[in-house]
């Protein structure tokens, strides 16, 4: 049994369904399942909002002095040596992370939160989004490879873990140590019959092309109400419902205001408020596709393309990222901010629709059907972890992509 600490920036009560804390949470709970001694700690937000709450398994420091949390994490970690430290990869918060966890560890290895993104892509979406949001974004883009690879280096990391292919792909210019892929974890589906669940709003005919988040220009809502405004009056174009998730920092007013004196349409409908999980579900179910315009996808794979997966459903997307990686087997991939490419993909879908050759799409069921269990994606990192002490190596796991590279 090995003592291991996973750390996190952000983790709080409100986001523990969302990624990347949703990963550190299950890979904790099925790493425990194996036997091992696991602490999550989590850096606060500056907001410092209310923490998650999980007995003595989980340690929320303040964001305060380094000092003040460094002897708050001596304390929870008591007289109890730690054997292996995940930690997470950034390109700004590396340097607070290696202070707060100075000589803590024999072993560590590092985990991309996110995604890695490339300035040639990012470009594509400038004038989409406020400049403030996408900052951080470009700033990640453009850091210089050598200094991401110095701050890897005094992370001393014996590897690092990625979502997807595509970031592992990005990384193997900026680093000198192992990259490997272990996407997250599936939920299994549990389906419902459609007529048992009151939809949120009545639309005839059904099926019709379903949006689902909050109502904000990084998630693509402006540039799909544009694209398909264009085709709305097509035939065979079905109606367009958007879902919309009252986040709780969210002006959802203003937002509302906003949309609605600009995009009238009674092809386009609109529902602002949270669903329950199965409701959302059931209007899954009876979407003809759902349609994920993301411009940039922090997370790189939102857990809700596996779930339209899972039930059949054709994924409309963006591009390049995990999650047009994960979709393109089964669904259609557009560059991020494309109005004309992402009403084309509609259009297309819709035809083969209207010729019955889209209702339950087999391919979804497979790419679905090939995802890891979230104990199995434990069970890859507590391998890692495992071979690591015993070996002093960070070597391949079964079924994994693993990518050495030479130093620069």
């Amino acid at each position: 049994m090995a003592r291991i600490l996973i750390a996190s920036f952000g983790l709080a009560a409100h986001n523990t369904r969302l990624m990347p804390w949703r990963t550190v949470l299950e890979v904790a709970q099925g790493l425990r399942l194996r036997g091992h001694n696991v602490l999550v700690v989590s850096v606060s937000d500056r907001s410092n909002p209310p923490p998650f709450v999980d007995g003595d398994r989980v340690v929320t420091l303040t964001r305060q002095g380094v000092g003040e949390m460094r002897r708050a994490l001596d304390a929870a970690l008591s007289t109890h040596p730690v054997d292996v430290v995940f930690l997470p990869i950034s390109w700004s918060g590396n340097t607070l992370m290696c202070q707060i966890l100075n000589g803590i560890g024999t072993i560590r290895i590092g985990y991309l939160p996110g995604s890695a993104f490339e300035f040639r892509h990012l470009v594509r979406v400038v004038g989409k989004m406020s400049f403030r949001s996408l900052l951080p974004y470009l700033a990640q883009s453009l850091y210089p490879q050598r200094l991401f690879a110095r701050a890897l280096a005094e992370l001393n990391l014996r590897g690092l873990i990625t979502n997807s292919d595509y970031s592992t792909r990005c990384l193997a210019a900026s680093t000198g140590i192992p990259v490997m892929t272990i996407a997250p974890g599936r939920d299994p589906i549990e389906t419902f019959s459609p007529g048992g669940i009151e939809p949120a709003v009545l639309l005839s005919p059904a099926p019709y092309f379903l949006f689902m988040g909050p109502p904000l220009s990084i998630r693509g809502i402006y540039v799909l109400l544009d694209a398909y405004s264009r085709i709305a009056d097509e035939t065979d174009i079905p109606p367009l419902l958007c879902l919309f998730r009252s986040d709780a920092h969210l002006d959802m007013a203003t937002l509302r205001a906003r949309i609605e004196q600009r995009w009238t349409h009674d092809k386009i409908h609109f529902v602002w408020k949270s669903l329950p999980p199965q409701v959302l579900q059931g209007h899954i179910q009876m979407a003809a596709a759902v349609i994920m315009p993301f411009l940039i996808v922090p997370s790189e794979i939102p857990l809700a393309v596996y779930e339209a997966a899972g039930l059949g459903k054709t994924v409309i997307t963006t591009g390049p990222h995990g999650t047009a990686d994960f979709v393109s087997s089964f669904g259609e991939c557009v560059y991020p901010g494309d109005a004309d490419g992402l009403a084309a993909a509609m259009r297309k879908v819709a035809q083969r629709i209207a010729s019955r050759e889209d209702s339950d799409n087999a391919h979804a069921h497979a790419a679905f059907r090939a995802l890891d269990d979230w104990q199995t994606v434990a069970d890859r990192w507590g391998d890692l972890a495992e071979q690591t002490i015993t070996t002093n190596t960070f070597t391949r796991t079964a079924g994994e992509t693993t990518t050495k590279i030479a130093s620069s």
